[in-house]
């Protein structure tokens, strides 16, 4: 009688633990990657769902950014145009107790209102200097030409040396630049009451012009900024919650998965170790 028998529980034992080691080594190198860059999702295959709303967040994110930067920049834009404003409201206080000064016909010699119209020609330069020269990023701002704009918000800057003190007086219309020697408000002439309207005019110009910047910037372009920044720091949020390692659970996951993975790859020694029966025997 002939007889054939075998068997091969360890070579099944074996495939086991090795499936077992194989899974466990992923699962450690997973959390491993994760520990080490900081990142929940280091690729596509880690949560391809989280992936798609981490990207679109951060797209959102992006453009944020872009206006914060646009707003803040309008901002500094602003506090340039108020900066110079200010000096020319100083200015034009000089050129004013000078107008007061030269009005008055007692106390002062000829030479000595000469002199104050001499000085008030340098004010006025110095107007008009500002008024030409202050820029920001290359664009002029106190030229009449100049707008700030941001969040589809946008305010024109009118102040113009040209423009400022603009005063109808006995059907003519006077500025600044007739206060200059040789026109029609210097002080040669008799029109001090004039110049001076002309002056006060001027100056309110230009806390006018001052004080609505002041409130653009204020309650449009700050208020803004801030509410992008409560924003943003919600997104950010979200995605870090979508995108960044847990490390409390990461550590955890890997400890676990080094520990499965010896154990695996003990049972894989010690199924490899048997002797393997999956021999022929015969009887006769």
């Amino acid at each position: 009688m002939l007889g054939l028998t075998g068997s091969i529980p360890s070579i099944v034992n074996s495939l086991r633990a090795q499936r077992a080691y194989r899974s466990a080594t992923q699962r450690r190198n997973q959390s491993l990657t994760q520990l080490a860059t900081g990142l929940r999702i280091n690729r596509a295959a880690d949560d391809p769902a989280g992936l798609i709303a981490s990207e679109q967040l951060g797209q959102t994110l992006a453009a944020l950014d872009a206006e914060t930067s646009a707003n803040q920049r309008a901002s500094d834009q602003a506090t340039t145009a108020d900066g110079a404003l200010g000096q020319v409201s100083d200015l034009l206080d000089h050129a004013k107790s000078l107008v007061t000064a030269n009005a008055n016909s007692a106390g002062l010699s000829q030479e000595e209102k000469s002199a104050n119209q001499i000085e008030s020609d340098s004010i006025l330069s110095a107007v008009d200097r500002l008024s030409t020269s202050t820029t920001f990023g290359g664009r002029k701002l106190l030229d009449g030409s100049a707008t700030l704009s941001a969040s589809g918000k946008s305010l024109p800057i009118e102040s113009s040396a040209a423009d400022l003190g603009k005063t109808d007086a006995a059907g003519t219309t006077y500025t600044l630049a007739d206060l200059k020697s040789g026109k029609s408000l210097s002080t040669a002439g008799n029109n001090a009451t004039t110049a001076s309207d002309v002056i006060d005019k001027a100056v309110n110009d230009v806390a006018t012009q001052r004080a609505t910047i002041g409130a653009f910037d204020k309650y449009t372009l700050q208020t803004r900024i801030s509410s992008v920044a409560v924003s943003r720091e919600q997104l950010l949020s979200a995605v870090s919650l979508i995108r960044d390692t847990d490390y409390a659970l990461a550590a955890a996951q890997q400890s676990q998965a080094r520990l499965l993975q010896q154990s695996s790859l003990a049972t894989l020694v010690q199924s490899l170790g048997r002797p393997r029966i999956g021999m022929l025997s015969i009887w006769a």
